[in-house]
C-alpha cells in the first residue's frame, strides 16, 4: 500500500503517483497545479488552506496511488 502522509509535499506525491492529481483537482480545482505553492507545500497545509479534512484527503490519495502501483 502506498505510504502517503499529510507531511509529504504535494510535489512528492504527484510526482511519485501521477494518478493522485485527480484527487487534487477534485478537491482544489485544476488551478491547483499553477499555484506557486504547489509542489513545495505539505499536503496538510494545502488541506488547511482549502478547508479540507486531511485524513479524508490522504485516504483518497492512497486509493488513487494504488492505481499507479498496480501498473508497476
Amino acid at each position: 500500500m502506498p505510504e502517503i502522509t499529510g507531511h509529504m509535499t504535494t510535489g512528492e506525491v504527484t510526482t511519485r503517483w501521477p494518478s493522485t492529481k485527480e484527487v487534487f483537482s477534485k478537491h482544489f480545482g485544476t488551478g491547483c497545479f499553477t499555484c506557486p505553492a504547489f509542489g513545495g507545500e505539505p499536503i496538510s497545509m494545502a488541506c488547511a488552506m482549502h478547508s479540507t479534512d486531511v485524513n479524508m484527503f490522504v485516504s483518497e490519495l492512497i486509493e488513487a496511488a494504488k492505481k499507479d502501483e498496480a501498473k508497476a
